[in-house]
This record gives C-alpha cells, structure tokens and sequence, in this order.
C-alpha cells in the first residue's frame, strides 16, 4: 500500500552504495570505496519489515553517496517490493544530488512517482550550488523535480561560504517553482568566525521583506518557528528526530544502527561500535547541561548523529550554533509579530485554526519579549562588522 510522505511516523534507512559523484564542501562521508547494497538481502529485510500490518506508515529511505548511481538495483529492489502485497503503508525516498536524474532514471521516476519520491539537494543559486557542490548546477533538471514531485521539499544547506548569499538562494528556489524549501545550516564545518552572526541576521532580514512583499509563498523552514512552544512544558522534552526510537538504518552489510550518521564510513569503526552504550530511552541523553537551561531548546535544532561524531554525545551541541539561532529566533519573532499585528486581511476570511494560531503565536512572542531584548542587547555588543 503506497501513501503520502507526510504521513509517516517510521525511517528504514538502506545504504545504497558509498560512491558520489560529487564532493560537496559540508560532507561528512567518506565516499571512498565501490560497496554497493545487496539486493537479495533487502528484500529480506524489508519483507520482514512490511510484511505485518500496522497503523504505523514507513518512509523506505534509500540512501548513498548519490543512490542513483546504483539504478539498476534501486528499480530490481522497488518492482519486487511493489510485486509484494504488503498491508503497512509505506513509500520509497531517495535524496539525490539530481545530477544522474536522466534519460531512463527519470522516465522510470516519472511513471512511478506516486510511490517513489526523489527529493532534490539544491543550494540555491547556480553560483551557490556550483561552490557548495562541485559545479554540480547545470547538470540539473530542476523543472523536473518541480513539476513531478510539487509539494516534495527541497534541501538547501548552507556552508560559510554561501550564507553571504542565503537569501538569494532561497528567493531563487522560489523562482523556478520550488516553493518547500529545508533550509539548514551544515553541520561539521565551523561556524566559530563571529562574523556569521551579523551576515546571517542580514540575510534573513532580507529574507522577512522578501515574505511581507509575497505573503502567498510558503515561508522556507527557517521562517517555521514554533513560539508556543518555547512557553509550554512540552517542548523541555522535545526530540529531533526518530534516531534510535522510530528510525532504523541498515548499512551494505545488513547491519542494523540509530541512523545512517551511525555507520562506521561515516563516524569511524570505534564510535560505530559503542553506540549500543547509549541509553535511547533516557531524555536526558538528548540535552547537555548547558542547553537544558536554555529557554531556546525547544525550537532549537540539532543532529544527535553530527553531536555524537564531534563530541562523542547525542546531546552535546555545537555551540557555534548557538548565536545564530538567537539571530533566528529575535528576527522571525519580529516578522512573526509584524504579520500578525499589522495584518490587512479581513480576519472573517481566516478559518478558526488560523485564527487560534496566530492568537497563541502573538501571545508566545510577548511572553519571551525579555528574552528577546537581552539577545538583540548582545548581538549588538558584538559590534562585528558584516
């Protein structure tokens, strides 16, 4: 039974090969090696997997290096698979580069589009993505990925190098018909020169009068802050993602582990053997000390693969980070209350969800205006030129 993805509570991770064709800047791979995934063995995991019924739906995410690579045996897996008549819902997703997306991959991808999703990783701007991602731009059908999977979201990572440009990049994407666009900061690379802090508040400023000017487009994710939840007891014990609980990531060998950042070409044979020590089912596992006491935890984000490769701990944070998710949260907050307060729609338009959310945004945002205030206070005493 094939669903939408957006209705998925499980990852299945299967690794499908080490290669790429590309050395992206950020990459926390080691790409080196031909390993490829054996097909014979998937099926057997997956049937173990899809075989019962369940109310809980599957995203089967097929994962590289750039999986397109191994076509031949991406499509052997996926018509097996559908052959099957499996009761839990589930689809097939691979994030890919685009850069392979031709010919007989793409017919295949097109005909079978309602149950296999490719999302596309795509900087931004063709000068962006040609720094960030070897020069990767003009090998793209980006219409393509627009047109067939339209409400799929597109990946833009950010690096050091290209946050100069972030809102470009994103006003970009908006351009050529991409319009759910997952902006992230890369992580594993260093943040540290205080400088970003002032580029980035600049960016997303810009960002704020690019939405107030197109208030039809779908914000891009870094637009998408929860201010409830900052004053609710529920986020103190907020998670990121389903690493270890809800998620499962089989390597080429069969091998079971939390997530792909878990394998040992990505966070080395040491680490990828002592990750049975930590304790999934503790929350205290997933927030430092320092970050438990930070009134920012629950909308600040986080990768427990990248803690745990750098710092040796799922909860341990890059703590570069930290200033530009103040810078984030003081300037959405802004934008946030403007849209709200200054709002020229007729609010007899506006459905009662609507309503009620915009109510309880503008009520969080002046609970934490202090704390707003004490950030705005120490960017300024920065005093660092852009």
């Amino acid at each position: 039974m094939i669903m939408e993805l957006e209705q998925t509570k499980k990852n299945i991770y299967i690794t499908t090969n080490v290669a790429c064709n590309l050395r992206c800047v950020y990459c926390y791979e080691n790409k080196i090696g031909n390993d490829e995934f054996d097909v014979e063995q998937t099926k057997q995991k997956l049937f173990e997997q899809l075989s019962s019924p369940s109310d809980e739906s599957v995203i089967v995410n097929l994962h590289g290096g750039e999986p397109f690579l191994v076509f031949s045996k991406i499509k052997e897996l996926c018509e097996w698979t559908w052959a099957q008549d499996f009761k839990t819902h589930y689809v097939f997703f691979a994030t890919t580069n685009g850069t392979k997306v031709h010919g007989e991959i793409k017919d295949w991808l097109y005909e079978n589009r309602h149950r296999f999703v490719a999302g596309l990783s795509l900087d931004g701007t063709r000068e962006m993505q040609n720094m960030n991602r070897s020069n990767s731009f003009d090998l793209i059908d980006i219409d393509f990925f627009a047109k067939t999977w339209p409400n799929q979201g597109v990946k833009m990572t950010v690096s050091p190098k290209s946050i100069e440009t972030l809102a470009d990049g994103v006003m970009f994407l908006h351009s050529v018909g991409l319009h759910n666009i997952l902006v992230n900061l890369a992580y594993m690379v260093d943040w540290s020169a205080p400088h970003f802090v002032h580029v980035y508040q600049r960016e997303l400023r810009r960002l704020a009068k690019f939405y107030k000017e197109n208030p039809d487009l779908k914000k891009d994710s870094i637009f998408n802050l929860c201010f409830p939840i900052l004053v609710s007891e529920q986020g103190r014990t907020r998670r990121w993602c389903g690493a270890g609980v809800e998620m499962m990531a089989y390597n080429i060998d069969g091998s079971q582990y939390p997530c792909h950042l878990f394998f040992e070409n990505v966070c080395g044979k040491e680490k990828s053997q002592a990750w049975h020590d930590i304790d999934w089912a503790n929350p205290k596992e997933y927030i430092s000390e320092e970050c438990s006491k930070c009134p920012l935890y629950p909308t600040c984000p986080t990768c427990y693969g990248a803690n745990y490769i750098e710092r040796g701990s799922i909860g341990s944070r890059d703590m570069n980070l930290c200033k530009l998710e103040k810078v984030r949260t003081l300037e959405v907050a802004k934008y946030e209350y403007d849209r709200i307060v200054n709002s020229k729609e007729d609010t007899n338009s506006l459905s009662v969800e609507e309503l009620q959310s915009r109510m309880a945004t503008l009520e969080a945002i002046e609970k934490i205006v202090p704390l707003l205030e004490s950030i705005e206070q120490e960017l300024k005493d920065l005093n660092v030129e852009v």
